[in-house]
Parts: structure tokens; C-alpha cells; sequence
């Protein structure tokens, strides 16, 4: 498949009058092959300018919103990069970081500075320059971007020496809470890790718990993460009681959510809390919620004269 044949496959309506279109198309065409190496030909061109994307309801083109206009188009390239880099494309990807420049640089976007940052941390389409990422993090952060606020509060958490980024902990958790408020999900799973680390913030166990609770209602691509850390905290009694059961319960979540660390870590979660033996099925029958393999591994843990499981138990219930 060429790059021609991929474009021309979109079904994108035309906007743009055909001699401004075919204007654009020259200038388009000429840069892009300068700046990337991309031969398309005209007729990709033509479509590609002439095009509208969807957006909230409403039809973007060059002509009414450049700047998302090239976001959008770059975004639906590096999304077929995505599934097509064992086929051999490097150029797709090129032409989706000139996309996100142009986004950037021309039509000052901020999601396109977030996503041209994001080319250049990972260096998808460009040299990594880990230096310039975080510039363009600032800027897109600055004009209100959430996932710009996220990224770059991330990195200021812990400092990032390769891009020339000292540790900020506290600046970075005020960056991470001004993107909660603008509702993003990611930005509310990290305020959730400063408050059960105490990183950036006074440490509380309990208010990370509860933020970690609203984090597991929201139903997008964080969501399982949210779902993990909150039956780690289950697991180790941070913020919380110790229950292996809703351990058990939001690890099974997050792993059916296809989550990793979580089909990894829920066979550990369900093991006997005297013996160590998995699958442990059994609970306490009082406090139901400390796990055994058995009967007997449960009037062990019972009995014993060092850690007994009779006082916690009265406490749990």
C-alpha cells in the first residue's frame, strides 16, 4: 500500500474551492517533500486538504481551523503508523510528526504541541530530543492543554536530567491538579499516587484511596491502572484495611480489562494468607475477608502465638 492509495481511501468530504485547493496543494506538496522526503501526488494532496474531520459535532477543515485541522489529520496518519510498522512505513510517521509541527509551529494548537512533543520524547518520525519535547509540553501547557499539564507535571515529579528537567515535586503535583480540574482522568490516577506516596504533597493514604475511587468510575483508557493500584492498596493496607477479597476483586477487574500487571498479579492475590498456596478459595468464615487454601491452614492462623489472625479478625468485623 502507498501513501496515495492510503489517503485516497478516506471517505472526507471536499470544502475547499478547487483552484484554492489546488493552490494549497502545491505548497503542501512541496514542503512536505522538502522537510520529509514523502512523494505524494497531487491527487492525495487534493484529498487530503480538501477534507473535513468530525470534531464535538462539528466539521473541521484547512479553511475553518487549521490548527485542529492539521492535529486531526496527523492523528488518523500516526494511527494507521500504529498498525502498519511491521509492513515498513517510517515515512507514515514522518509525515504525521510534520503534520503535528505544522499544527505547532504554523497554527500555535496546543493538542498539536502536546502530540508534536510527544514525536519527539519517543522519536516517532523525528530525532529524540527529550529537550525540546519538554518546550513544547511547556508551551501546550500554558495555552490550557490537559495532557500537556499531565505530561509535563509527570516529569517535573521526578526531574528528567536527558532533557535539562530539575525535579519539581510540588510544582509538578499544582500542574497535575490543574488538569484534574480540566477533568482528565490520567492527571486524577497521579494526584492519586502523590497522595499515597507523599510526593509533592503531605502524604494521605486515605484521600489517595478515595481519589483513586473516582478514578475507577471513569470509564477510559486509565481506568485499569486505577483499578490495580486500588487492589494494591487492598493488598498492603495503604489507606485501607487489608482485604484480600476486594484486592482480589479489582485486580480480577483490571485483568479482565486486559490490564497486564494485573493477569500477572491475581494469582498471587488469591493465595493463603497462613501458607502461601495458591489458589486459596476458602475465607474466614467470621470476617470474610482473609483468604486460606483450607480448613486446617485457617485454625492455624487462628491459634498460633505470634501474628494470630483472632484479634485482627474481631477488629475487620
Amino acid at each position: 500500500m502507498t501513501l496515495s492509495s492510503l489517503f485516497e481511501s478516506h471517505s472526507i468530504k471536499t470544502t475547499m474551492d478547487p483552484a484554492a485547493r489546488r493552490r494549497a496543494c502545491v505548497a503542501f506538496r512541496a514542503k512536505l517533500r522538502r522537510d520529509t522526503g514523502a512523494n505524494l501526488t497531487a491527487a492525495a494532496c487534493e484529498e487530503l486538504l480538501g477534507g473535513s474531520f468530525a470534531w464535538r459535532g462539528q466539521q473541521i477543515s484547512l479553511h475553518s481551523d487549521p490548527g485542529r485541522f492539521y492535529t486531526c489529520l496527523a492523528e488518523k496518519i500516526a494511527g494507521r503508523t500504529v498498525q502498519r510498522l511491521d509492513l515498513g512505513f517510517p515515512v507514515y510517521e514522518k509525515v504525521a510528526w510534520w503534520c503535528f509541527r505544522e499544527a505547532a509551529e504554523v497554527h500555535q494548537h496546543p493538542v498539536g504541541m502536546n502530540r508534536l512533543a510527544d514525536c519527539l520524547l519517543s522519536g516517532r518520525g523525528v530525532t529524540e530530543d527529550q529537550a525540546q519535547a519538554v518546550v513544547w509540553f511547556q508551551k501546550a501547557s500554558d495555552l490550557g492543554d490537559t495532557a500537556a499539564k499531565t505530561n509535563l507535571g509527570g516529569f517535573l515529579m521526578n526531574g528528567n536530567p536527558r532533557a535539562g528537567l530539575v525535579k519539581d515535586a510540588a510544582r509538578g503535583f499544582g500542574l497535575l491538579c490543574e488538569a484534574v480540574e480540566l477533568g482528565c482522568g490520567q492527571a486524577l490516577l497521579k494526584v492519586a499516587s502523590c497522595y499515597l506516596d507523599g510526593l509533592g504533597v503531605e502524604k494521605d493514604a486515605v484521600h489517595g484511596v478515595s481519589l483513586l475511587r473516582q478514578a475507577v468510575e471513569q470509564e477510559d483508557a486509565m481506568q485499569g491502572h486505577a483499578q490495580m493500584q486500588l487492589s494494591d492498596c487492598y493488598a498492603n493496607g495503604d489507606g485501607v484495611e487489608p482485604d484480600t477479597v476486594q484486592a482480589a476483586l479489582w485486580c480480577r477487574r483490571a485483568a479482565k480489562g486486559g490490564h497486564a500487571g494485573a493477569i500477572r498479579n491475581l494469582p498471587l492475590i488469591l493465595k493463603c494468607d497462613f501458607c502461601g498456596s495458591t489458589p486459596a478459595r476458602q475465607l474466614c468464615d467470621r470476617c470474610e475477608k482473609v483468604r486460606y487454601c483450607g480448613r486446617q491452614c485457617q485454625l492455624a492462623h487462628w491459634n498460633r502465638a505470634v501474628n494470630t489472625h483472632k484479634g485482627h479478625c474481631r477488629r475487620l468485623v
